[in-house]
């Protein structure tokens, strides 16, 4: 694989993609990183949120913040992968959030070592998000349960 990159770095001359990812996604990213960019500028543009699992989808993650910082705002990780390209990924698209004023995405939720791909992190990920938002949204105050007003 790292051959394969750099060969192609060297086709498309690695210093004109740098800071330009569109150029950078149209010469090595393939259809479909390029396919789950667009996704992810749609799903942010609708204020969506967006679980990203596993290194391939955490480097187009990536991407999309470079194209447009206001992603890191809609990204939840589910799993932290095993290829060390990932942590990387992670650590750029905190650096677009805390330099663009928007707070970092948190890290990812689950740390199992899968290497299967197909989302199988994802899925894992799913009933702590929606336990998450159970609790958030409908999880009683204390006033409430103990029947007091509070100004």
């Amino acid at each position: 694989k790292i051959s394969i990159i750099k060969e192609a770095m060297q086709y498309h001359d690695a210093s004109s993609l740098k800071g330009a990812p569109l150029n950078a996604l149209q010469a090595v990213g393939g259809a479909e990183i390029a396919a789950i960019v667009g996704g992810m500028l749609e799903a942010s543009e609708r204020d969506m949120p967006i679980l990203v699992d596993g290194f391939i989808v955490t480097t187009a993650a990536m991407v999309a913040c470079q194209m447009d910082p206001l992603v890191t705002r809609v990204l939840l990780f589910a799993t932290q992968s095993t290829e060390k390209g990932q942590a990387i990924a992670l650590d750029i698209i905190r650096e677009i959030s805390t330099t663009n004023g928007i707070p970092a995405p948190g890290k990812p939720a689950l740390n199992m070592n899968l290497r299967m791909g197909e989302g199988s992190g994802c899925l894992l990920a799913v009933p702590m998000v929606r336990s998450a938002c159970a609790i958030v949204s409908e999880l009683a105050t204390l006033g409430e349960v103990l029947g007091l007003e509070m100004l």
